[in-house]
């Protein structure tokens, strides 16, 4: 059996986890707590050897003496072995009461029960203190008659005063030890309280990351792309039709400055400023007029139709849909090869459709299912972010389809896409 400080359980099982210590007596070391015990255990001892009487039943006066060390001090190590010093010192006791030289109630049993009871699992600590009660209670009897106590009342008395000093000292004990099972318990619920919102941050960062890698990813593919394609416009003019070709500087250089103007939102929230009033809002639906005009100067032709009535929408459910669109049709400059284009968005009761078509080359389906690039799928996530609808895919005959349906009762809150 290992050594025992305040607070420490042994055993096996749940209950056998170890006992906090109360924060009054943390500073004490191992060490002090011995040296407390055998402080007491020595002045138990001197009190029972002052206080004994002559033994009965003829026995020597040094094995009275013996008996009485016997049950004091192995007190000092209780600390150490709780159970067997409680059987030595059980066993002094009723030795020292059965030959009437002990006094009423034994203290250093009460003082090992304690421990007992704090150490120990309560079935096991309880089935101690029958056996300590039984004992005593023997013992109490043998040394009742021993001193000539031979009513019963008398005897019933002495029994019931031992019962009720060792039935405290366990019940204090196991008191001290739920109470500090119940402050380990808290503390382990704050701490599962901390992990759970440690959890929940790095979550919600992930979230956050992601959502403005979706962001960084749109901005990028759709301004460099347009620029890419108005640049070599601007290139195969220069010559023959300069003022054609400033033009399309003059386009390439709005469409940059409209990419810095998104880039540095998008900074700005990785810098956590607080506020910067010259930001523009964030993109949606009404803009998406302005991104077919800057897909037009890249040298493809959209035509956008309006279905149903136009209303307000979530701003997610507003920005991802612009997002949607712009990705597709930065897909359509980069692949379709091709100077046609059609945007088709309808306003229903219960979300928005989208649908973006070109009259392209298009790409086989095991293609598109097996890119590696982020603009399908970075379509799709946004889509299932608000539990809608995607497909993408080459169209029969020629040409291909993006397809999407944003449901508008169960959009995330603003700022989700």
């Amino acid at each position: 059996m290992t050594s025992h400080t305040p607070g420490a359980a042994v055993g096996s099982g749940r209950d056998d986890q170890p006992v906090p210590r109360l924060p009054l007596i943390e500073r004490l070391r191992p060490g002090d707590w011995l040296a407390i015990d055998c402080a007491i255990a020595v002045l138990l001892a001197v009190v029972s050897l002052v206080g004994s009487t002559r033994p009965a039943y003829h026995v020597p006066i040094a094995v009275a003496y013996a008996f009485a060390l016997v049950s004091t001090l192995p007190v000092a190590v209780r600390r150490l072995w709780p159970l067997p010093v409680l059987g030595v010192v059980l066993a002094g006791s009723v030795a020292v009461m059965a030959i009437g030289t002990g006094k009423e109630p034994s203290v250093a049993v009460g003082l090992v029960l304690y421990l007992v009871g704090l150490c120990y699992p309560r079935r096991t600590s309880a089935a101690v203190l029958v056996g300590a009660l039984a004992a005593t209670a023997a013992g109490t009897v043998a040394g009742g008659a021993a001193l000539g106590y031979t009513q019963a009342g008398n005897v019933a008395a002495r029994v019931a005063g031992e019962a009720v000093f060792l039935a405290a000292s366990w019940a204090i004990g196991v008191a001290v030890r739920e109470q500090r099972a119940y402050a380990a318990g808290l503390r382990e619920q704050a701490e599962r309280r901390v992990q759970a919102q440690l959890a929940e941050a790095r979550r919600t960062v992930a979230e956050e990351r992601l959502r403005i890698a979706r962001e960084m990813h749109d901005v990028v593919a759709h301004s460099l792309s347009l620029i890419a394609m108005q640049a070599g416009v601007g290139n195969y003019v220069a010559r023959a039709r300069p003022e054609e070709a400033a033009r399309t500087l003059a386009s390439i250089e709005a469409t940059s400055r409209a990419a810095m103007r998104e880039m540095r939102r998008l900074v700005g929230v990785l810098r956590d400023d607080q506020a910067e009033p010259e930001l523009a809002p964030a993109h949606g639906l009404a803009d998406v007029g302005q991104l077919i005009t800057s897909t037009a100067d890249a040298g493809v032709r959209v035509q956008l139709e309006i279905r149903g009535i136009q209303r307000p929408v979530p701003p997610g459910v507003d920005l991802a849909a612009y997002r949607i669109v712009q990705e597709a049709l930065t897909n359509v400059v980069k692949h379709a090869q091709t100077t046609e284009s059609r945007v088709v968005v309808t306003y229903a009761d219960d979300g928005v459709g989208l649908e973006i078509t070109d009259a392209g080359h298009g790409a086989p389906a095991d293609c598109v299912t097996a890119s590696t690039g982020h603009g399908i799928a970075g379509m799709a996530e946004r889509v299932s972010v608000f539990g809608g609808e995607f497909h993408a895919g080459p169209v029969p005959g020629r040409g291909f389809r993006v397809a999407a349906r944003l449901p508008l009762d169960s959009a995330p809150g603003e700022g989700s896409a």
